[in-house]
């Protein structure tokens, strides 16, 4: 993998309310042409615990260098948080990234 990004977009319902709001996770990534699979999982964290999501898979083409995105990850914190792009083969490493509501 040659890069690789995430976002947060936190959307708030007529409040900063963490309940009445949701998170939108969206990612991408590049190889370096080789081909092969591309494995990643989100993980979510809020004031209840961390919750691993599921792992997907995407196969790349020999030759395919361009950009490629993850599946979105939406759902409704309970609290403050983050929000993380794992990738698990090849690795490559993503901070988490934070997102703040209001009770």
């Amino acid at each position: 993998m040659t890069n690789a990004a995430e976002s947060v977009n936190w959307t708030v319902n007529n409040s900063n309310k963490c309940k009445l709001g949701s998170i939108t996770a969206t990612g991408t990534f590049r190889t370096n042409g080789s081909g092969g699979t591309v494995s990643y999982y989100w993980i979510r964290k809020d004031t209840t615990g961390t919750f691993v999501q599921p792992q997907r898979s995407v196969v790349i083409a020999k030759g395919d260098t361009a950009s490629h995105a993850v599946v979105n990850d939406v759902w409704v914190p309970q609290g403050n948080g983050t929000e993380q792009l794992f990738f698990a083969g090849p690795s490559y490493p993503l901070a988490p990234v934070a997102f703040i509501c209001r009770p």
